[in-house]
């Protein structure tokens, strides 16, 4: 080892080596530390090996000719990995290393760790930095030493007590109650070592426990050397700030069951007491955003009312909802969508104006609430549109979450409303209102609201009441959709919906399949369509010409969810008399985005009876090939939107390619939607495909009836 540098890496071994070497006059330095167990491996301030004893090169096995030519220690890092030393990336373990140098040159605490060679052989090692730079690193054969293994046990074990309560630090008292010992973060940042050395814990003044008594808890279980939990502490600290600690301990006794006293740790509480206080101080926050829940907004829209009916000035009211948050919740978890919401409420609280008022409704459901516009309604309406673009373009950057950009464009609605006259459900009803007119825009858009809007929520509440009327006096029908296989041949239906209003005549599914599900209508309706697909399948089976056949009918997502859906779909074919193989269920991709496990239980329950599966409008969502191999699916629909373009784009050959590709290695059949040419069917044909469904074999038609149609199920209310 280069002997300049040991003096200034190690003052205290030198020293000691220097005396031991004069006192016996036969080992000079670099000798005596060549004969030391421990290697030592020095490192200069740009990370070269620049001094290193004999059994550095024994204990770490590293060759004399790289060592001596003072390598870079990721060189020494490379040639470790490369022999089996250390496991993982080089890059990243050298990356790790200079962080663990850094980390410890800014800190001052070494920095221990240990591992394993090729050879077998464990080493732990230790770096340090030294103060003028560099950093000296210790390793030890802790494999030969079973002497030191066993006096590090009873260190372990004191190390797992106090880890297990997750101490901030740890103390010692004697037989007589009196702090001994006290280590630790706290006790280092506060320099509370000499208010409490000496001194037993209730000599000391606590603010909670000004009286002898209240220390009644405490005394009671150290008399009876019992463990103790969790004794909250408040005292002043020497730096006349209040500090909250929480005290747990257990009697200690030596080998001959003498008792010694008590060890334990203490936790610096302060943060949660804080916590506890700021709840009950703020108890109209929301605890995720820090911004004003509904009820605080509630009051707080109140008093503007009441301002503005004082000022004449309009105020306004905008309403935000995130586009697609649900799917970015699904798909990269909660934690993110929490983190984004924070996100997004910090870039509120930033592009309003301090008096403006950012609120959380829950969700992903934000309020801003506008102050002062104008006397004049339309340079209020100005205003309040500026602020609102404002808003859209801070929400509409994505936002790095968890090393993934995430976007969640905003829908926003504003209403304007000046005094007292209009009820706070009515003005938030209104900017609710303006919203999904935004979303219906296209979404990341702006709009105020439109009186016109009322009219079309009560055109909806209308066909909400007239779909279920529907449903219970028989107007619904079920139509069919051809599905052929290579030869044209029809092989199976898709069952489709339809409503026959007897006033507004064959009523789109686009315009009420929406209204039922988002009033849970469609859980009847979609009971109603398996029962009579299952009636069609009973009498298909009658006819030698379709008894080959199958029907397939789409689920929705709320009736997936249901806890019954097994049982319900079991009732339906028992009832009817149909076999579970003809009937084919189709789920979409996005419904495969909630509770997975669920999902495909319920999944493998039905496919046990024979029922088969088919995913729909496969590629426009998130499938996931991890879950998609588990689950029971039969067939993959491509998606319309990629065999329209099949022709003209090349990019949509290739997705379809792909999907045929994939399917076959699953082991799935293909269906491909939308097929309304020739050249389309034939191109499919060609790559693979052999089933189709489109306008070009049929369009839906009446499936024919399998009786007189079924009763509806009964309704609720309203």
């Amino acid at each position: 080892m280069g002997a300049p540098l040991i003096p200034s890496v190690l003052p205290g071994l030198a020293s000691v080596a220097a005396d031991e070497a004069a006192r016996s006059g036969r080992l000079s330095l670099a000798e005596l530390l060549d004969h030391l167990q421990h290697a030592l491996v020095v490192l200069d301030g740009c990370g070269h090996v620049v001094g290193y004893n004999r059994s550095a090169l024994t204990l770490l096995e590293l060759p004399e000719d790289l060592m001596a030519r003072a390598p870079l220690i990721d060189e020494v890092v490379r040639w470790q990995v490369e022999r089996g030393d250390l496991k993982g990336q080089p890059e990243r373990l050298i990356e790790r290393v200079w962080h663990h140098l850094r980390a410890t040159q800014a800190s001052g605490e070494p920095h221990v760790y240990s591992y394993t060679t090729a050879s077998g052989r464990t080493l732990q090692g230790s770096t340090i930095a030294l103060p003028g730079g560099g950093w000296v690193r210790i390793y030890t054969d802790v494999t030969r030493h079973a002497q030191t293994l066993a006096a590090l046990r009873e260190s372990e074990a004191r190390l797992r007590s106090l880890t297990e309560l997750s101490a901030d630090w740890f103390w010692e008292w004697d037989e007589e109650g009196r702090y001994t010992r006290m280590e630790g973060r706290v006790v280092r940042e506060h320099d509370i070592a000499p208010l409490f050395l000496g001194r037993r814990p209730w000599e000391v003044a606590a603010l909670n426990r000004p009286r002898p008594e209240d220390w009644n808890a405490l005394l009671q279980a150290v008399r009876r050397r019992e463990p103790f939990q969790h004794f909250e502490v408040q005292r002043i600290l020497p730096n006349g700030r209040s500090h909250w600690f929480a005290l747990s301990g257990e009697p200690v006794y030596d080998a001959q069951g003498v008792f010694r006293g008590y060890r334990g740790i203490g936790r610096d509480i302060t943060a949660r007491k804080e916590a506890e206080a700021t709840i009950q101080r703020l108890a109209f926050y929301d605890g995720l955003t820090g911004l004003c829940n509904r009820r605080a907004f509630q009051d707080r829209l109140l008093q503007a009312q009441a301002s503005s009916a004082r000022s004449g000035r309009w105020a306004a009211l905008c309403f935000i909802d995130l586009d697609d948050f649900k799917d970015i919740n699904d798909a990269f978890g909660h934690a993110a969508g929490d983190a984004l919401l924070r996100e997004m409420a910090q870039r509120l609280r930033e592009a309003v104006r301090a008096d403006d008022t950012v609120g959380r409704l829950g969700g992903d459901e934000f309020v801003v609430l506008l102050e002062d516009l104008h006397a004049d309604e339309e340079q209020a309406a100005w205003r309040a549109q500026q602020v609102a673009e404002k808003l859209r373009q801070a929400l509409e950057r994505p936002a790095v979450i968890g090393g993934h950009d995430l976007q969640a464009t905003p829908s926003i609605g504003i209403t304007l409303f000046r005094g007292q006259a209009d009820k706070i459900e009515e003005i938030l009803g209104r900017a609710d209102l303006a919203m999904y007119h935004s979303k219906a825009a296209g979404r990341n858009a702006v709009r105020f609201f439109d009186p016109a809007m009322q009219a079309r929520v009560v055109q909806r509440a209308t066909l909400q009441r007239e779909l279920r009327h529907g449903l219970r006096d028989g107007e619904l029908a079920l139509f069919g959709q051809p599905i052929v296989d290579a030869q044209a041949q029809t092989c199976g239906q898709e069952a489709l919906l339809r409503w026959r209003h007897p006033v507004r005549g064959m009523v789109p599914p686009a315009e009420f399949i929406p209204v039922a599900e988002q009033t849970g209508l469609i859980l009847p309706i979609g009971q109603w369509v398996l029962r009579e697909a299952c009636r069609v399948l009973a009498r298909w089976a009658a006819d030698p010409a379709r008894a080959g056949w199958t029907l397939a009918v789409n689920l929705s997502a709320r009736q997936l969810r249901q806890p019954d859906f097994v049982a319900s779909v079991q009732a339906a074919l028992a009832d009817a008399g149909a076999d579970p193989r003809r009937l084919k269920l189709e789920l979409t991709e996005s419904l495969l985005l909630h509770d997975v496990e669920d999902t495909i239980a319920k999944m493998e329950a039905l496919a046990s009876l024979g029922i088969q599966f088919a995913l729909d409008d496969f590629g426009t969502g998130y499938s996931s090939l991890a879950y998609l191999k588990r689950l029971p699916l039969t067939q993959l629909k491509i998606d319309r939107s990629f065999v329209r373009d099949l022709l003209s784009d090349p990019n949509d050959a290739a997705i379809a390619r792909t999907i045929l590709q994939l399917a076959q290695s699953l082991e799935m059949e293909v269906v491909a939607e939308g097929v309304e040419t020739v050249g389309q069917y034939e191109v499919l044909r060609a790559m693979g495909c052999r089933l189709f469904q489109g306008y070009h074999f049929g369009r839906p038609a009446p499936l024919e009836p399998a009786d007189p149609p079924a009763a509806a199920p009964a309704q609720p209310a309203g």
